[in-house]
């Protein structure tokens, strides 16, 4: 087990990313946390301009947006799928924070990860080394990324999915995340995946570099994949709620297809628990009438999904 320094926590919070498209399941996430991790703090990192009222009444949460933030130049150039994330890492209302996506579930007390005594950012540990295909399709373009970038050994590199970070505030230089934006605009494509390519390039370069301590532990459970008896097995939901087995704690991320009320071709019980709880704390709704309004939320999300893809679809036609 780890144990971080009660000092370590003084400082610390859980960072929720969001968009109109996830906040129902976001929302979720937050439920997990208090379940879980009690009354820890808790912030949404919102990209758009829609109402989380409902967290900040249930849970007293803090929000990191464009009308709270302090750099103009992150307003103008880290919002939007595969840059938000790294609005963290200047604009956190904490010195040491849990960052995750919005499509997980805190599940035991994942806190005894947060060393930050010993590390200033802790990810996670892939089960499997990355093939060449694999970290061509995933995280850079091969050929550019070797010629900008020629001592960086990218081989045999425990290169993680980024959903889910214990980090530092301050711990990257802001010029070096906008000459990042700059290769982006300069080269599309050669960094994958949004953040999933350039963070981890950051994040072991900088390590080589001695700039910072890095750790990395099985804080993540990918959720695609294991087979969902697999899952249900390790993280149960019973009638008095979800049960972490003996010490178990990870946080559960569905990469893939998203937990819905409704889903069954994947094991979602955590999350619909979850989102029934925040119903609950948020509303005092149960039963009929919860499951009624989380039909809705869940039908909300697909037409916020369909109306930005529509958009931009339109703007790409329109330049």
């Amino acid at each position: 087990m780890f144990n971080p320094p009660l000092e370590t926590m003084e400082n610390f919070g859980v960072i929720v990313i969001c968009c109109d498209q996830d906040y129902a399941l976001a929302k979720g996430v937050c439920a997990s946390i208090r379940y879980f991790l009690g009354d820890v703090a808790i912030a949404l990192l919102v990209d758009g301009d829609f109402s989380v009222q409902d967290a900040i009444d249930a849970y007293g949460v803090q929000v990191i947006s464009r009308k709270t933030m302090k750099h103009e130049v992150l307003i103008q150039r880290s919002f939007g799928w595969g840059t938000t994330r790294m609005i963290a890492f200047w604009e956190s209302p904490f010195e040491h924070f849990l960052i995750v996506d919005a499509d997980v579930a805190i599940w035991g007390d994942v806190r005894r990860y947060a060393q930050f005594d010993q590390y200033d950012l802790i990810i996670d540990q892939p089960t499997a080394p990355y093939t060449e295909a694999m970290v061509q399709e995933f995280f850079f373009d091969l050929p550019r990324f070797e010629s900008l970038f020629p001592h960086f050994q990218w081989r045999d590199r425990p290169f993680v999915c980024p959903a889910v970070i214990f980090g530092t505030r301050g711990i990257f230089p802001l010029e070096e995340y906008l000459e990042i934006l700059d290769l982006n605009d300069q080269y599309p494509g050669m960094f994958k995946y949004g953040d999933m390519g350039f963070l981890n390039f950051m994040i072991f370069r900088a390590a080589d570099e001695g700039r910072l301590r890095l750790g990395q532990r099985d804080i993540q459970y990918l959720v695609c994949d294991f087979p969902p008896a697999e899952t249900a097995a390790r993280f149960p939901v019973t009638a008095e709620g979800p049960q972490a087995q003996g010490e178990d704690a990870v946080v559960i991320h569905w990469a893939a297809e998203k937990p819905r009320i409704t889903s069954t071709s994947l094991y979602a019980a955590p999350m619909n628990f979850f989102r029934r709880q925040f119903l609950q704390d948020a509303t005092g709704k149960t039963g009929a009438m919860a499951t009624m309004t989380l039909q809705l939320e869940d039908l909300q999300s697909r037409f916020w999904v369909y109306k930005n893809k529509a958009r931009k679809k339109i703007k790409a036609l329109l330049h």
